[in-house]
């Protein structure tokens, strides 16, 4: 049994990182099995997860000069 109990279902797998990476991952005290495992965790909700709505999409521009008189105002359809 190791520092964070047992090991569940993990396999072992080989990763090729830059090793300048891998350093200063260790350096810093990361623990890369745990760190990439939370990653792809999240890159795979990203990619099969629902859409979300990200907020960059640009209003749509307005008529006019193309400039806006007060460049601090937020746009509200």
């Amino acid at each position: 049994m190791g520092a964070y109990g047992k090991m569940g279902n993990k396999v072992s797998t080989c990763l090729y990182i830059d090793r300048k990476i891998l350093e200063n991952a260790k350096r810093v005290g990361l623990n890369v099995s745990r760190v990439s495992e939370n990653a792809l965790i999240e890159a795979i909700g990203r990619l099969t997860g629902p859409k979300r709505e990200t907020g960059l999409i640009s209003p749509p521009r307005r008529e006019g000069r193309g400039r806006d008189s007060n460049p601090g105002a937020i746009y509200c359809p």
